[in-house]
């Protein structure tokens, strides 16, 4: 008995570790994902669920806590959105999104005129992000703010390395188009 009360203290100090390391990197991907706050919420709630059961299983040999627990937080964000499609299509622009992309780069020392293109252009990309279906977000999201390599990514999709190299063209070539339309064209549609 005294040994299993070890253990389980041992569990769970490992899992404060984790929560407390890698929290806000989670629910910012998640966020990255969802586009949605509360859904960010639930599926941080979701991953770190999940990581707690699975912690004595995780295996650093295989890939790094925080490879580990991306792989983990994509899952889970595929599964929230399958469970809440007709929701997420009903909810287009969510509150709380503006707001988001403005803490994305808090660097405002410049001029306030390079400060407001970078803000505009931010919300430019932020628009174009969210009409972007979920595979091709999800991979431009991986690869260019988690700076992951297409190798990485393709392992933590289980899917070819061929198939991140022609989502990440796919999304990059819709983006480009999609930023270079003029402003009063842009529509809420998902692009494909």
């Amino acid at each position: 008995m005294a040994i299993e009360l070890k253990v389980e203290a041992a569990r769970s100090d490992s899992f404060d570790l984790v929560f407390n390391a890698h929290h806000d990197y989670v629910y910012n991907l998640a966020h990255l994902l969802l586009r949605n706050l509360q859904d960010a919420e639930d599926v941080t709630q979701e991953v770190f669920l999940r990581v707690y059961k699975a912690l004595p299983t995780y295996e650093p040999e295989r890939a790094t806590m925080r490879t580990w627990l991306t792989r983990v937080t994509v899952n889970a964000c595929q599964t929230h959105r399958r469970r809440n499609f007709l929701r997420n299509m009903l909810h287009q622009n969510p509150a709380g999104e503006d707001e988001f992309l403005d803490k994305m780069d808090s660097s405002i020392l410049g001029a306030p005129e390079d400060h407001a293109l970078r803000s505009e252009l931010r919300q430019g990309v932020g628009e174009v992000l969210t009409k972007l279906r979920q595979e091709h977000r999800t991979v431009l999201i991986l690869h260019y703010y988690l700076d992951l390599s297409c190798q990485e990514i393709a392992s933590m999709l289980n899917c070819p390395e061929g198939t991140v190299f022609s989502r990440l063209h796919n999304a990059r070539r819709l983006v480009q188009a999609q930023l270079e339309k003029p402003a009063h064209r842009h529509t809420n549609t998902e692009v494909r």
